[in-house]
């Protein structure tokens, strides 16, 4: 069953001629106390436990100045095992049109039920950091098309995966990877190649009941590689001429062809001006989904594809997103700090919260993310919500290097990584 069976065929292509909206500070306050309306008439969980326990009453009007007021949700609370997911709806069920889907290493991912509506926001937040990141008007002049490597199952296996990984949830047929989300507007604009393959079709129900990257998938940089030397000696592929190569998806998985194969082969291309690199999903640290892998340097990471495709640090990006909210947060590399600054749409206001007492912190300090955003969330109460992630707010109003105007922040790790504990475990109401 394929992710389309359940989503309009417009979201297809909806967004491809990509004209941004506006969410100026007023409107999106009061989108969001909308939402925040929303949640507290038609779910119980958020009037009962969020709104009493924040000691939060509505307001007549909402500012930006009031946003750190507002009760936020641990991601952790989103897990399969709490089993609270369908006490967070604030839409009867028959409105959920999917649920999305963590690729959780533990088994115990984090599931979050979403309208429509909620998916064509996600298909605009991703096309949006596409064209603001990752230089997505490149990809398609006239007839000529991209090649688009992505470090990635494709989409109708994550949907086996997922289905596997939500095992036990109610609704696990209609569940899929968040990722997969991300995933698609690529395959109606290019060649896309996704880079994670079964070995044996013959025993592919076999690896989907036990799956493990390393025992029953291969990354194929054989044909990748076979791909890029027709290219870059004929300017074609199957007949039709190319104008972009992008590498995209798991920096885990990419750092996994430098290490293993490109040089220890000494294997090397030059891809200068015709190349991007947009990292996204996650697991610099080692670990993503079923991937058990050593910790990416991203200092060593930048530099390899230098060395072995000749891509300069200009041309690679990241995209940061987490499945418990809808928005996707490109950014790009900083010779300063040495790592990716990421930074904040204006589909979304964050703040950083410090990790002992949840205040707000300043510019240059580390603390908890806490997302929020009134667009995108009409199926669940996920409008504000704190991640385990620890972050370093860099600026609170617009990038001090590219100029791009919102929050701008780098990842640090994680909490759990850190001290040992969960978002939940630090709000003392939770029990």
């Amino acid at each position: 069953m394929k992710v389309n069976d359940y989503l309009p065929e417009e979201l297809k292509t909806k967004y491809f001629d990509f004209k941004p909206r506006n969410y100026p500070d007023d409107k999106f306050c009061s989108d969001l106390l909308e939402q925040i309306k929303l949640s507290y008439d038609n779910c119980n969980y958020y009037q009962d436990e969020l709104c009493k326990n924040f000691d939060f009453t509505i307001p007549d009007k909402l500012t930006i100045e009031d946003l750190e007021t507002i009760p936020y949700i641990p991601t952790d609370l989103y897990k399969k095992s709490e089993n609270l997911i369908l006490q967070f709806l604030k839409v009867p069920l028959d409105k959920i049109a999917l649920f999305s889907c963590s690729s959780s290493t533990t088994g115990d991912p984090s599931i979050v039920p979403r309208t429509v509506e909620d998916f064509d926001q996600i298909q605009y937040n991703s096309i949006k950091v596409f064209t603001d990141f990752f230089r997505w008007d490149d990809y398609k002049v006239g007839s000529k098309i991209s090649l688009i490597f992505n470090f990635s199952p494709g989409r109708l296996l994550m949907s086996f995966m997922a289905k596997k990984n939500a095992k036990g949830f109610e609704y696990v047929k209609k569940t899929r990877y968040f990722t997969a989300c991300m995933n698609k507007p690529w395959e109606f604009y290019g060649q896309e190649e996704y880079m994670v393959k079964p070995k044996f079709l013959k025993t592919i129900w076999a690896i989907l009941s036990t799956f493990s990257i390393k025992g029953g998938f291969v990354l194929d940089v054989s044909r990748l590689l076979k791909m890029v030397e027709k290219v870059a000696k004929t300017g074609h592929w199957k007949g039709k001429e190319i104008v972009k190569i992008l590498f995209g998806g798991s920096p885990l998985l990419m750092n996994n062809m430098f290490e293993k194969r490109l040089l220890k082969e000494n294997m090397f291309y030059d891809l200068d001006g015709i190349s991007f690199v947009g990292c996204g999903g996650g697991g610099w640290d080692g670990v993503k989904g079923e991937a058990k892998l050593d910790v990416v340097d991203k200092v060593r990471f930048i530099d390899n594809y230098e060395k072995v495709f000749n891509i300069r640090r200009k041309d690679i990006g990241d995209i940061y997103a987490f499945t418990e909210g809808p928005t996707l947060f490109g950014g790009h590399w900083s010779e300063k700090y040495q790592d990716f600054l990421l930074h904040c749409p204006d589909t979304s206001r964050i703040i950083v919260r410090d990790t002992e007492n949840l205040e707000p912190v300043k510019e240059g300090i580390e603390g908890l993310l806490e997302v929020i955003t009134p667009y995108g969330v009409n199926g669940s109460i996920n409008q504000a919500v704190l991640v385990d992630d620890i972050v370093e707010l860099i600026s609170k109003n617009k990038c001090p290097e590219c100029g791009y105007e919102g929050a701008t922040f780098r990842i640090i790790g994680r909490l759990k990584n850190a001290q040992g504990k969960s978002c939940s475990s630090i709000i003392d109401w939770l029990h």
